[in-house]
């Protein structure tokens, strides 16, 4: 038995499709903003960064694969990748030229 509500499941599905859309261009990890910038400019009402983000963390398709820190700055960028039926792991990559890998906690506690 699922425990995830499909309340929100045409969301949900619009986050699924940035990733397929994504996927058919080659890309398997896509930054935060890569997905926000696509479910805003591809569906009627958009989404806000809090929303999109709680849908991210909560879902079981959705896997955080790293974090990068702009060097020198606070600003961090997040990388996520969807579960596909077909592709058992996504490779973590490497940090973007002026970027730094940040570690991922496994015990947040959220």
């Amino acid at each position: 038995m699922n425990t995830l509500s499909t309340k929100y499941k045409r969301i949900v599905g619009n986050i699924e499709n940035c990733f397929l859309a994504y996927r058919h261009n080659g890309v398997e990890q896509v930054a935060f903003t890569q997905i926000k910038d696509w479910v805003n400019s591809n569906t009627k009402d958009g989404i806000s960064s809090p929303r999109l983000s709680n849908f991210l963390r909560r879902r079981p398709q959705f896997h955080l694969i790293r974090k990068e820190r702009r060097h020198g700055s606070n600003q961090i960028q997040c990388y996520w990748a969807f579960s596909y039926s077909d592709i058992n792991e996504v490779e973590k990559g490497k940090a973007s030229p002026g970027w730094v890998d940040i570690p991922l906690l496994t015990d947040t506690g959220i």
